[in-house]
C-alpha cells in the first residue's frame, strides 16, 4: 500500500506520525507547496512577527519516519478513478490511500491586487517579509479585525509601529465573540495605542504600483506604505474540481475524515467534518482540531479502525499579553454572561439555559476545567455558580 499526503503542514506531518505510530509499514509521500519542511503557523503573527523567533519548524525526523517529502510542488488535479494525483510539474503520484491536508488560502480584495506593500500572513515567508517592512516603515494599516488582524496589530505595536485597524463591523471579532467580547478585545488594542476604526471599510487605495494610502468609507484618509489584509481564509479546493470529491465550505467528510471518494481522507482547515456536538458538518480552523483529526485519520488508514475526535472545540489567541481561550462553538447569537473568577474575565455562552461555549481572557485555569461541562451542555446557572465560587 502507498499513502500520499497532500499538504506538508501540521496536518500532513501529524498524519504521517500517526500512520507510523499505528504500524503502517508502507511508503508515505508528502507533497508541500512551500519550500519548507513542516512548520507551526500560530507563532507567525506573534513570535515571528515580533522578532523573537525566526524558525518554527516542527520537530520531526522525516527520514526516520520514512516520509518522502516533495517540497515546492503543488497538487493541480485528482483522478479518483485511476487513483492518481497530478502535480504542477506534470508528474503523477499513484496512491492506495490519499490524505488531503492542503489547508486554506487568505482572502484578498481586488483593490489591492498587484500593489507593492500589501501583505497577508499565512506562511513563514509572509511573516518575515512583513516584519522587515514594519521595522522599516514603523507604520501599518491592518484591514480586517479577525484573530489574525488583531494579533498582527498587537505585534506591530510591540515593534514600535503606528497601527490602524480597519473593520467593517462595529468592532474587531464582533462576528466571532459578539458585542461584549469584541469590546473587551477593542479595549486591549486601544489601551496599547492601536487606532481601531470600526463600522467602516476601504473605499479607495491610492498609489501607483505601490500602496501610498487608503481612503475609508467614512472619509478618513490614512497614509501608509504597508497594509495587511486580515480578511480570513478560504479552503484550498479549486484543484479538486471534477475529482469526485464533494466540496462545499470545505471537503465534505464524515465524523472520522472520510470523503465522498473511496480511500480519500481529509484533515485540517480544508476539511468539513461532521461534528457530534454541533450536529452538522463544520470546518474548524483551529490548531488542536488539526492535531486531533490527523490522529484519527492516521489510525484509520493504518488499522481500519477509527474513533471520533474530541468533541469540544478549543482555540486560543494572544493579543499583547492577554491569552484568549475558547471552548465549544462560540455563537454571538447566544446569551452571554460575564463571570469574573479570580479577577479574570470569562464569557459564558448559553442557549435555552444550557452552556454552549466559554471564552476566557487570561483565565486558562477557570476555562479549561469546564471542558466536560461544555460537552454535556450543563445548565448555565450551575456553571456560573462554579465560576463564582
Amino acid at each position: 500500500m502507498s499513502v500520499v499526503v497532500i499538504g506538508a503542514g501540521l496536518g500532513g506531518l501529524r498524519t504521517a506520525e500517526a500512520l507510523r505510530r499505528h504500524g503502517c509499514p508502507d511508503p508515505i509521500t508528502m507533497v508541500g507547496a512551500e519550500s519548507h519542511a513542516p512548520y507551526d503557523r500560530p507563532p507567525l503573527t506573534k513570535a515571528v512577527l515580533r522578532g523573537t523567533v525566526d524558525d518554527t519548524t516542527l520537530p520531526a525526523d522525516l527520514a526516520e519516519l520514512g516520509v518522502d517529502l516533495r517540497t515546492g510542488r503543488r497538487a493541480t488535479g485528482l483522478d479518483t478513478a485511476r487513483r492518481r494525483v497530478r502535480l504542477d510539474d506534470g508528474t503523477e503520484l499513484g496512491y492506495e490511500s490519499l490524505v488531503l491536508a492542503t489547508g486554506a488560502v487568505p482572502r484578498t480584495l481586488p483593490a489591492f491586487a498587484g500593489l507593492d506593500g500589501v501583505h497577508v500572513v499565512r506562511t513563514i515567508d509572509d511573516a518575515l517579509r512583513l516584519r522587515t517592512a514594519v521595522e522599516r516603515s514603523r507604520r501599518l494599516v491592518v484591514v480586517g479585525g479577525g484573530f489574525v488582524g488583531c494579533e498582527v496589530a498587537a505585534s506591530a505595536r510591540l515593534l514600535g509601529a503606528e497601527v490602524d485597524l480597519v473593520e467593517v463591523l462595529p468592532a474587531p471579532l464582533a462576528r466571532v465573540l459578539g458585542p461584549i467580547g469584541s469590546q473587551l478585545v477593542t479595549d486591549l488594542l486601544v489601551e496599547q495605542g492601536v487606532h481601531v476604526r470600526g463600522n467602516t471599510g476601504v473605499a479607495e487605495v491610492t498609489g501607483d504600483g505601490a500602496v501610498a494610502g487608503l481612503r475609508l468609507q467614512d472619509g478618513t484618509e490614512l497614509a501608509t506604505t504597508e497594509v495587511v489584509l486580515g480578511l480570513g481564509v478560504v479552503p484550498d479546493l479549486d484543484w479538486l474540481a471534477g475529482s469526485g470529491v464533494e466540496t462545499g465550505d470545505g471537503i465534505v467528510c464524515d465524523a472520522v475524515g472520510r470523503t465522498t471518494a473511496p480511500d480519500v481522507w481529509a484533515v485540517g482547515d480544508a476539511a468539513a467534518w461532521h461534528h457530534p456536538l454541533a450536529g452538522r458538518r463544520v470546518r474548524l480552523e483551529h490548531w488542536t482540531n488539526v492535531v486531533d483529526q490527523a490522529a484519527v485519520v492516521g489510525r484509520a488508514v493504518a488499522t481500519g479502525e477509527a474513533d471520533e475526535p474530541a468533541d469540544v472545540p478549543y482555540f486560543w489567541s494572544d493579543v499583547f499579553d492577554t491569552k484568549i481561550q475558547a471552548l465549544g462553538f462560540v455563537d454571538p447569537a447566544d446569551d452571554v454572561h460575564v463571570a469574573s473568577p479570580g479577577g479574570r474575565t470569562v464569557l459564558v455562552y448559553s442557549r435555552s439555559g444550557r452552556l454552549t461555549a466559554l471564552v476566557g481572557f487570561s483565565a486558562a485555569r477557570h476555562v479549561m476545567r469546564l471542558r466536560s461541562a461544555v460537552a454535556d451542555r450543563a445548565p448555565v446557572e450551575e456553571v456560573l455558580a462554579l465560576l463564582a465560587a
